[in-house]
């Protein structure tokens, strides 16, 4: 065999085994929408309960910081990447449940010297989540939350309330109350997150593996097939 199709067929096995893994991550994908993604096309996890006697469960701070991959030369609307969202209920279904998005300065000014729990790990398991948290202590009573001006989105009411947002840059905490500001927290949440690109690189690499198929079967019969 010579030079040429020693080449051509080194090529072409190089384009059969790639279309594979590119078919099966595509697939992978793909599958993965149609199958764990709700009717709104969120990744939700299994409805976790969220109890506490203290007047409000709250996140760590998530710092989000989209100018530094502007200045990095990828720049993009942030809902392009993912969106977010929380979906809650209070287990008495005669007490409103509140959940709001605010800035860490904003929060911590709001839960100075309030008894609360900070969510420090989700242990996931097949989605079944395990919440673990560290306690605030303190000995006054938070303000209305539903009449705060400083959340970035909010969300309150009788039975399950759901909140949606398109993060922003910004160090930002997740608070979740009684809808009156009332100790003693026992409510049903779960969160979820929207990623639309992930479904369009899925579509990519079908087309890709698609592509690759045939042109590595091409120069597989060529490098192979004895000159007349």
């Amino acid at each position: 065999m010579s030079a040429g199709r020693i080449v051509l067929l080194v090529f072409g096995i190089i384009f059969l085994v790639a279309s594979v893994f590119l078919l099966l991550g595509g697939g992978g994908l793909v599958g993965a929408h149609a199958a764990m993604t709700d009717s709104d096309g969120f990744y939700t996890t299994e409805t976790t309960r969220l109890r506490s006697d203290s007047y409000a469960i709250a996140t760590e701070p998530a710092e989000i910081d989209w100018e530094a991959a502007c200045r990095s030369g990828w720049c993009c609307d942030p809902g392009d990447l993912v969106t977010i969202k929380v979906e809650a209920e209070n287990r008495d279904a005669s007490q409103g449940v509140f959940i709001g998005i605010g800035p860490e300065s904003d929060v911590a000014d709001y839960l100075d010297d309030v008894e609360y729990d900070e969510i420090t790990e989700w242990n996931s398991d097949d989605w079944d989540i395990d919440v673990e948290y560290r306690r605030h202590p303190g000995d006054s009573q938070p303000a209305d939350p539903t009449t705060q001006t400083f959340w970035e989105v909010s969300a309150y009411g009788t039975g399950t309330q759901t909140l949606t947002w398109e993060p922003e840059t910004g160090n930002w905490v997740l608070v979740l109350m009684n809808q009156d500001g009332s100790y003693d927290i026992d409510a049903s949440g779960a969160v979820g997150a929207k990623v639309p690109w992930l479904f369009w690189l899925g579509i990519g690499l079908l087309i890709a593996g698609a592509v690759a198929l045939p042109a590595g079967i091409v120069m597989v019969y060529f490098a192979a097939r004895r000159p007349r």
